[in-house]
């Protein structure tokens, strides 16, 4: 069994976890590749330099909250933390061998965005993938080194995205701002609603059998699932790009065409991962035993977003014209919150995506047929007549107690 040096991953506020003080959440290759090519839609915005640093924000913080944690002093030490936490959360392999104070090359033999976002682009990349990975690295070296955030820069770049072997990362001395980092965010101050009583789905079981899987980076670093590769992912990581890729697009008259393209990377993120889920042999022993309609599998799917980090999702309304779902704690309201304080609107972009995403699968996609997921069924599930949309959304970063999303099928008012 590995052994790895990594700070206790506790439970805060409802549905939530954090790591060094910084909110996790698990996501596929699938939305990290559409989430990242959304953002990446128009290079005069500048979003790669973004990303580099919400990468180099987020890692830098919980690797320095880790490493105290941990005791670690060392330069070595505190390197090989770096490569135990990559590896831990699935983001594959890192090696600082190359490096000393004045930088050098950190290598990625395995790297999860620059080996697998390949299977959800189908195609070759034009622009290397691996930024998060850049940031990481920087943020790992200043953190060995006792070093403030920005204290290195990315002067080359050999990622396995567009044919290496090897990713090579090469890092200067540098003196470069980064955003601080906002933790956790503010918390609902009252409790999740109760669990619905009308479906045969026990999420406690669900959630305690869930429990018992292993989530965690295999020898790779990576977390093949679900048939799909899972990473326990930096919350604020996503919430950065995302709520900055919405601020740059703003000026350009085409703000709300922007936030449907990140709702729409929730679609996908629902379609490969929560299709993913309902296809696999996890979900088979153990929740489609209870389904005995198509309501519990909603409710089947609610109970096993719980487990991912996302917040706690509760069923407020569910019959043949609308779905809703009632959110405590959503990881994009709570991380709007603490970057920008009230919002003026819906801020959920991905869960949007996901409310409207169950209903498709279960509703037009028939999920319990077991289909391929595969780019005809995303069509017929996502872009048919018929399909489901987030038609109302109010969200905690708004002021209200809780975030609440309302999914009917396109076209229907009420």
């Amino acid at each position: 069994m590995m052994t790895r040096r990594i700070a206790e991953i506790r439970s805060r506020g409802q549905g939530r976890r954090v790591l060094g003080g910084q909110p996790l959440v698990f996501h596929c290759n699938h939305y990290n590749y559409w989430l990242q090519k959304t953002v990446r839609l128009d290079p005069s915005l500048g979003m790669d330099e973004v990303i580099r640093d919400a990468a180099e924000g987020v890692a830098y913080a919980a690797l320095s909250e880790s490493c105290d944690e941990l005791g670690l002093t060392s330069v070595a030490d505190r390197l090989g933390a770096a490569a135990d936490l990559f590896a831990h959360l699935g983001f594959g392999l890192v090696d600082f061998g190359a490096t000393t104070e004045a930088g050098g090359v950190v290598r990625t033999p395995v790297s999860h965005y620059g080996q697998l976002l390949a299977a959800a682009a189908g195609a070759p990349f034009a622009q290397d993938q691996n930024l998060f990975d850049q940031g990481f690295a920087a943020a790992a070296l200043a953190v060995a080194h006792g070093k403030l955030p920005g204290s290195y820069a990315v002067t080359g770049n050999v990622c396995q995205s567009r044919g290496a072997e090897v990713g090579e990362i090469t890092l200067v001395p540098a003196s470069r701002t980064v955003t601080p980092e906002v933790g956790l965010g503010p918390l609902a101050r009252d409790p999740a609603p109760p669990r619905p009583t009308d479906t045969s789905v026990d999420e406690d079981a669900v959630l305690s059998a869930l429990a018992g899987l292993d989530l965690t980076g295999n020898e790779e670093g990576l977390v093949p699932r679900f048939g799909v590769a899972l990473t326990h992912h930096f919350a604020n990581f996503y919430n950065r790009i995302s709520f900055e890729f919405v601020r740059r697009m703003a000026g350009s008259g085409l703000l709300a065409e922007a936030q449907e393209l990140l709702v729409d990377a929730g679609y996908h993120c629902a379609f490969n991962t929560f299709g993913g889920i309902m296809t696999s042999a996890e979900w088979d022993a153990v929740v489609r035993p209870q389904c005995a309609t198509g309501d519990d599998w909603v409710h089947g799917m609610v109970a096993v977003v719980n487990a991912l980090g996302w917040g706690v999702w509760r069923v407020a309304e569910l019959d043949g014209g609308q779905l809703t779902i009632s959110i405590t704690d959503d990881y994009e309201s709570t991380g709007y919150a603490a970057m920008f304080g009230r919002a003026e609107g819906n801020v959920a972009y991905l869960a949007s995506g996901g409310v409207a995403g169950i209903q498709n699968l279960v509703r037009i996609g028939d999920i319990a047929a077991r289909p391929s997921l595969d780019e005809a069924f995303y069509a017929n599930c996502f872009e048919a007549e018929g399909s489901w949309r987030t038609a109302e959304a109010r969200c905690a970063a708004q002021g209200h107690p809780r975030t609440e999303l309302s999914a009917r099928p396109l076209g229907r008012a009420s």
